[in-house]
């Protein structure tokens, strides 16, 4: 009985994991992570959050900031940008909450869709500081998907999270 050489199989093994790996790490560096389920933070019974950074972006840049709730923001580049993901949530009436850090006046602003909703042009409270853009009122009519949809407005918005909270 001739006994066959395995190194073979195992090298080509070895190489295909690799390629794997780099393949995951190529996709989630291109904005594809967002093509994954994104990560809920729960804050309260009625109150979750998910980071901008696990949404599908398009022609947008991570980048680290301390003081972001996951240390990272996302800065939308020109008027081609988006970032968008998909959330399951139960039937019910919710706020909406963008939480992002405006340089100055003249870079704060985004436009924000949700669900089948007309998009708002919106901006956080002050400058300088991550804070909550206006709430924007949704109503889901039933359990299911809802879509978010941020665009460029300005440059330089630096957003952090997008908050549901559940209301009566």
């Amino acid at each position: 009985m001739e006994k066959k050489n395995s190194s073979m199989g195992a090298g080509f093994s070895t190489i295909l994991w690799c390629v794997l790996a780099v393949l995951v790490v190529a996709l989630m560096g291109s904005g594809c992570a967002g093509l994954m389920k994104p990560r809920i933070h729960r804050v309260a019974e009625d109150v979750f959050f998910v980071e901008v950074e696990e949404f599908t972006l398009t022609n947008a840049k991570v980048q680290e900031l301390d003081n972001a709730s996951g240390g990272k923001v996302v800065v939308l580049q020109d008027d081609t940008s988006r970032a968008e993901v998909t959330v399951q949530l139960s039937k019910g009436n919710y706020r909406v909450t963008v939480y992002a850090l405006g340089p100055s006046g003249e870079e704060d602003a985004f436009y924000l869709t949700v669900g089948e909703q007309w998009e708002e042009r919106l901006y956080p409270f002050s400058t300088g500081e991550i804070l909550p853009a206006q709430d924007v009122s949704l109503t889901q009519q039933a359990d299911g998907p809802c879509k978010i949809v941020i665009r460029f407005a300005e440059p330089n918005v630096q957003l952090d999270r997008v908050e549901f909270k559940r209301v009566p």
